[in-house]
């Protein structure tokens, strides 16, 4: 298992070199530093039924402990983000917003996520998807936390500040407990393979998502990992 939480260490480091992260800057006003924002949203609200999913489907008594309590603990992190996205904003983003060309990447990434957990699964897989999950976080929010508290209106941001990393500081407990029961599991080469390949997946979806959110009108063209991973009738919509 060690090899697999050492592939999510490399996978994330070379995820944090996301085109993005490299305009989260700090000498620019908030509301243009953080207008890729709202093409987040298909993927915050997406997120909380993953994380269900998921847990619902944990058959060990003890793995589906842990996975209920990261349920817990990430409970209204998407309120936060709306409240920001109506600042920065001026608005509330509206279903029509999410549904429009422009969010068709993150829609797109979010099904291949979702596709994941409702794959038949060893619970060891479904933690350590919960794991890579958690890692595409932390390169997002290690950086955003550095950007100013605060709009030119003086609203203070929740999600996409401190007080939110401060939030995933306080699962790193539980991220080690996760981590130390699976470096105490042995996995046949083929389970390792099928970890590897699934923080892989997982990857891809964030990277297309994030090429999204670089892309004004341009739907995102997923590589064959993407698309293998998509849903039959998000892959029929996108050809139509």
């Amino acid at each position: 298992m060690k090899a697999v939480l050492q592939h999510i260490s490399v996978r994330q480091s070379r995820f944090a070199e996301h085109p993005c992260f490299g305009a989260l800057r700090q000498d620019q006003p908030l509301e243009q530093v953080l207008a890729f924002a709202p093409k987040l949203a298909f993927w915050v609200m997406s997120f909380q039924d993953v994380l269900r999913l998921n847990a619902q489907r944990v058959q060990d008594p003890e793995l589906n402990l842990l996975m209920l309590r990261h349920r817990s603990e990430e409970r209204g992190h998407d309120d936060w983000f709306f409240e920001d996205l109506a600042a920065l904003q001026g608005r509330p983003l509206t279903l029509t917003d999410m549904w429009s060309r422009g969010h068709e990447g993150t829609r797109d990434a979010s099904f291949a996520l979702i596709s994941e957990v409702l794959r038949p699964m060893d619970d060891r897989l479904r933690v350590v998807f919960v794991l890579a999950l958690e890692s595409t976080s932390h390169a997002f929010f290690s950086r955003t936390s550095s950007l100013p508290q605060k709009l030119s209106s003086g609203k203070r941001l929740k999600y996409f500040s401190s007080h939110h990393m401060e939030a995933e500081e306080q699962h790193e407990v539980f991220e080690e407990q996760m981590e130390a029961m699976l470096l105490g599991m042995e996995l046949t080469p083929e389970l390792r393979a099928e970890a590897i390949a699934l923080v892989d997946r997982v990857y891809e979806a964030f990277h297309a998502m994030f090429d999204g959110m670089n892309s004004e009108s341009q739907p995102v063209v997923a590589g064959p990992e993407l698309t293998a991973a998509l849903p039959e009738q998000a892959l029929l919509s996108r050809a139509s």
